[in-house]
């Protein structure tokens, strides 16, 4: 099977059932398939062939959707970019990805012609709402002036559907390779640790350039269900959209669970249709997963993986108890356990297995695990450890194979040779009644190696001093763990995918 399958059978079994709604927009199954169809034939008339690839910069919004479908039809491999990368670091991703064509939104229609003017490969560039002239055509266009034949994809379920390039805090990003195979043994995974149904509508409002938006869609779409395209997330827009769609699950990472916790127009929304938040993608503070359970009341499923892994282990919703016993409180902190179709392993940095309890490398074993990276062989030799990757988390497994992720190694703080793991003393800060947003890193110490520090941000109204937050933390760490430093930011640096930059935040510091 390849992806464009899930759009051809789900328009003969529900033709007229909505595919994708969004401001102004709406999409049959039976429309959807067709655009699909026809964008395909009109991408393969221009001269592209099986195997090119084709890059896109937009925002989200329904056309997004479409291009992945139409490319997977077409033979042709997706390269989803992040819209805010500047024109320098788009060109470094796309001078290595190789890309032959190019759609951008016409909001990034001047950065588009700049790449293809920095990067000869790129001999087409279409535009999301732009217009015929001598640089661009309209992407419009190219659909009504296609094909509407019926057309069957020449890939294999293992072949490469997208290139995601995971944001590297040095150098190239990676470009992970993910193939058909492994966003379809996601979906049965995810579908079973959420119990979908057929009549979930789900809300997007995580960028389509990423993985999670891109996983929870193809899911989705796996049973019919109808898709909501939000631009962007706003506490208040997906409040709107959820009450205006009746939307019954959406993707929501910990730091837009925190904005949408503190936000005021949370008082009096129409929460009645949600049935399941689906949150993963970084760190959830407990503090933070305790006040979502009490104020949002609606299920609860964590995942945990990477854009090279895909989801590995679920906490579902039976897990989320607010008021169990001890052992039930505990694993609220975990990843969950292994999904029905993925194997995890607790590794020293021998490769040797750790025994319950101990704190090591995870690896991941499943058929959604990427085959390597694009073009970047030594890489892929570093992560794979035979058909085992290694994450680079660092975390442990309970008796009854509950996982703990403790840290990226990368982010561990070793200090007087001791190891500190970020996570723990975040949650702890999180648990201050002043604490919006909490981040801890290491930066360089000559006494000491790394010094603990913090980034924090304040609720509304509410703000702390360093002595406070330091009497806080020392009644609940120990010293080693405390931070030394602190610094007060009105708002912690995220990536577009709301995830806290903590490389920023330790420029910030050493300066």
């Amino acid at each position: 099977m390849t992806l464009d399958d899930i759009l051809r059978r789900n328009a003969l079994r529900f033709p007229r059932q909505a595919a994708v709604l969004a401001d102004g927009c709406s999409r049959s199954w039976a429309e959807l398939d067709a655009r699909v169809d026809r964008l395909a034939h009109g991408l393969l008339a221009s001269g592209l062939g099986t195997g090119d690839r084709i890059a896109i910069l937009a925002g989200n919004c329904p056309e997004y959707l479409e291009i992945y479908f139409a490319c997977a039809r077409a033979g042709l491999i997706v390269v989803p970019l992040n819209y805010r990368l500047t024109t320098a670091e788009a060109r470094q991703i796309l001078a290595h990805a190789d890309p032959q064509a190019l759609l951008v939104a016409a909001a990034y229609e001047a950065r588009g012609r700049e790449l293809r003017a920095l990067l000869p490969g790129i001999g087409h560039m279409w535009v999301l709402g732009g217009r015929d002239d001598a640089a661009a055509a309209d992407y419009e266009a190219l659909i009504a002036r296609a094909s509407p034949a019926t057309r069957t994809s020449p890939a294999a379920e293992r072949d490469c559907f997208a290139i995601f390039y995971t944001s590297g805090t040095t150098g190239l990003p990676k470009g992970a390779m993910v193939s058909h195979l492994n966003l379809e043994a996601n979906g049965y995974n995810q579908l079973l640790a959420d119990r979908s149904v057929p009549a979930d509508i789900n809300l997007i409002a995580t960028p389509l350039y990423h993985m999670g938006a891109v996983f929870m869609s193809v899911t989705y779409m796996m049973l019919g269900c109808t898709q909501v395209v939000l631009p962007q997330f706003t506490a208040p827009g997906w409040l709107a959209a959820l009450a205006r769609h009746r939307a019954t699950v959406s993707l929501l990472i910990p730091t837009m669970i925190n904005i949408l916790l503190n936000d005021p127009h949370l008082d009096g929304a129409d929460l009645g249709s949600l049935r399941l938040i689906f949150y993963g993608g970084g760190p959830m503070p407990p503090a933070v997963l305790d006040r979502a359970l009490r104020r949002l009341r609606c299920g609860f499923t964590q995942g945990y993986g990477l854009t090279e892994t895909l989801e590995a282990t679920f906490l579902v919703a039976a897990d989320h108890v607010l008021d169990g016993d001890e052992t039930q409180r505990r694993r609220l902190s975990s990843a969950g356990r292994e999904a029905v179709g993925a194997e995890v392993r607790i590794a020293d940095d021998a490769g040797r297995d750790l025994a319950t309890g101990e704190v090591g490398e995870i690896l991941v074993r499943s058929r959604s695990v990427i085959s390597g990276y694009w073009r970047q062989p030594e890489l892929t030799q570093e992560v794979m450890r035979g058909d085992w990757f290694c994450t680079g988390d660092l975390g442990y497994l309970d008796e009854d194979r509950y996982l703990f992720v403790v840290d990226r190694k990368k982010d561990m703080v070793v200090t007087g040779g001791v190891n500190v793991y970020t996570k723990e003393v975040e949650a702890v800060l999180y648990q201050h009644p002043a604490v919006r947003e909490a981040a801890v890193f290491g930066i360089p110490d000559e006494q000491w190696g790394e010094r603990v520090t913090a980034a924090v941000s304040w609720r509304d109204g509410a703000a702390a001093t360093a002595a406070d937050l330091a009497v806080f933390c020392r009644e609940q760490l120990a010293g080693f763990k405390c931070p030394k430093h602190y610094l007060m930011l009105p708002e912690l640096p995220k990536n577009p995918s709301g995830k806290i930059l903590k490389r920023e935040l330790r420029d910030l510091a050493r300066a």
